[in-house]
């Protein structure tokens, strides 16, 4: 994933709606340092604004022009509304660069914006790579959390915090697994719980087998005989899972397992488990190949319209086999969350503060599908043109360094540097800490070869200090 350079960056670039803010643009070379005590012209244009004759007025373009000092553009402005602006950068009415920011209500501003993933595997099960290895994995593509989820083994997961105990990481491991309620072919996705549940049935057989004919006897009049028994195991292992303090989630009803080529779980039992309140969020993307995924957005779509269906959704890679996964890195999820922290990224699942990522495209043109309320659609799209893909950049040494250590090939220090370099790009994006701004040194050395430049060989050098450009003696 190759973003695109930019001259210039603003921050913050998450901002309070309708409020004055103090904004700093910034060079992102020094070749783009702006000239000490020259004015630049600005112009903010509302990107969801009303413009009723767009062609002519323009009436969400704001005008303003601010002076330069220290190589940076200071100026003070409030957005309005929540909605995404983009700001050109001018001189001389030559443009120099655009930056975008992104205001938001209060309740939604001071969220952090984190990518994760709720569904993955090891070797410990199916999957082929190593546990603390794919933590690596996953951050190299600059995810903030995911959970390993093997299935019926939760313990795996404690494989990659003895690997890294000590260190501290960018990445935050969600504890899951995957529950296979014996006798079932519906998988149900377990993460967050404080222990296993899959090892109820692993360790002690005959209980689970007296509590599912106790379960049989609860399941609701209406629901068909030839379901009974896949109903009463998921209510079983649905309560395990919330007493456990867990979110049970209901994964890939449209995967087609090899060797019976059939959908793993049936339209009328997909709606009747969707409906039951049981699952506390729907994987509406995932490892399922298509038509598998738009048979699950339209199925979700069908229930929220006709059966008032309101469940938070995530987007998962369920990943087993890097180097053949068509979803991975390509299916995620994006939450907004308090922190990066287990409970906090838990509570915001639950709370249905999420947007499903199908990512598509090229390394050079990304395109994505995004899945969600229209409000938090509308900001993700906006974060990952211009911050998941910035930060997927620092995160990649990261991942690697993380493997590296797992092998004992670096110290932890490494990791730890880089870390620090990818939580202050995040920290500067969303307000949590001040730009760095460029110092008298930088500014002396841009000045000295400036001044060098203009004296090359009948040239004035590139649009930066002219239009003429000249590359003959």
């Amino acid at each position: 994933m190759l973003p695109r350079p930019k001259n210039y960056a603003i921050y913050p670039a998450v901002i309070p709606a309708d409020q004055p803010v103090e904004m700093t643009i910034v060079p992102n070379e020094r070749l783009f340092l702006l000239r000490e005590n020259e004015t630049y012209d600005l112009t903010v244009i509302d990107v969801s604004g009303d413009e009723p004759d767009y062609y002519e007025k323009l009436s969400c373009h704001t005008h303003l022009s601010a002076v330069a000092h220290g190589g940076v553009l200071c100026f003070s402005y409030t957005f309005s509304g929540e909605q995404e602006h983009t700001i050109r950068l001018m001189q001389g009415g030559v443009l120099l660069g655009e930056v975008s920011v992104y205001s938001l209500y209060e309740d939604m501003y001071g969220l952090l914006a984190l990518k994760g993933d709720l569904h993955s595997h090891s070797h410990r099960s199916d999957g082929r790579r190593d546990p603390a290895a794919l933590a690596g994995h996953f951050r190299e593509q600059g995810y903030d959390f995911f959970a390993l989820t093997d299935h019926n083994r939760y313990y795996t997961g404690g494989e990659i915090d003895e690997v890294y105990e000590g260190v501290k990481l960018g990445i935050t491991r969600i504890r899951g697994e995957e529950v296979h309620a014996p006798g079932s072919v519906i998988h149900i996705v377990h993460v967050g719980g404080a222990y296993s549940v899959a090892e109820r049935y692993v360790n002690d057989r005959e209980s689970y087998e007296r509590e599912i004919v106790e379960y049989r006897a609860k399941v609701p009049e209406h629901i068909p005989e030839r379901f009974v028994d896949r109903y009463a195991k998921t209510m079983w292992a649905t309560d395990k899972i919330h007493e456990a303090g867990g979110l049970a989630i209901f994964p890939h009803p449209y995967w087609k397992p090899s060797n019976s080529m059939v959908y793993n779980v049936c339209d009328e039992l997909s709606e009747l488990l969707l409906t039951s309140g049981m699952f506390d969020a729907y994987e509406l993307s995932g490892a399922m190949k298509q038509p598998g995924i738009n048979r699950s957005v339209a199925l979700w779509a069908d229930l929220r319209a006709e059966k008032g269906l309101k469940i938070p959704v995530v987007g998962s890679s369920d990943v087993h086999r890097l180097e053949e996964s068509g979803s991975f890195p390509h299916s995620y999820t994006i939450c907004f969350a308090a922190d990066n922290s287990h409970d906090a990224i838990i509570d915001a699942v639950k709370a249905g503060r999420t947007v499903v990522i199908e990512d598509t495209g090229d390394e050079y043109d990304r395109q994505y599908r995004c899945y969600g309320s229209l409000r938090s659609v509308a900001y993700a799209h906006f974060l990952l043109n211009h911050f998941f893909l910035e930060r997927q950049r620092i995160c990649q040494g990261e991942g690697v360094a993380m493997r590296n250590y797992g092998m004992g090939i670096v110290e932890k220090e490494l990791i730890e540097l880089q870390v620090k370099q990818s939580d202050d790009f995040r920290d500067r994006f969303f307000g949590r800490k001040a730009p760095v701004l460029p110092d008298q040194t930088m500014l002396a050395f841009e000045n000295k070869w400036r001044e060098r430049q203009l004296r090359g060989p009948l040239t004035k050098g590139s649009r930066i200090d002219s239009d003429k450009i000249t590359r003959q003696i």
